[in-house]
């Protein structure tokens, strides 16, 4: 499933409403809406969260450096 950052923000809004009192959190994804409430969705609203960032992070292309160190003495 192709997560967004849009997925990434609802997902955070849930977390901070259920983690700030609010009984229930919704989330709506492809004109589905899920209701979230309590600790227990409170975990899988967070475990949810790592899997989005690590999903976006993947799309991401990460530049390395590599650096060649030239000595006189063949160090």
């Amino acid at each position: 499933m192709a997560y967004t950052a849009e997925d990434l923000a609802q997902i955070r809004k849930a977390i901070l409403d259920l983690a700030s009192g609010l009984r229930v959190a919704r989330v709506t994804k492809d004109g589905r809406t899920i209701e979230y409430s309590g600790s227990d969705d409170l975990d899988k609203l967070q475990q949810l969260e790592r899997q989005i960032v690590s999903s976006l992070d993947l799309k991401r292309s990460r530049r390395t450096r590599t650096r060649q160190v030239i000595t006189s003495k063949g160090l």
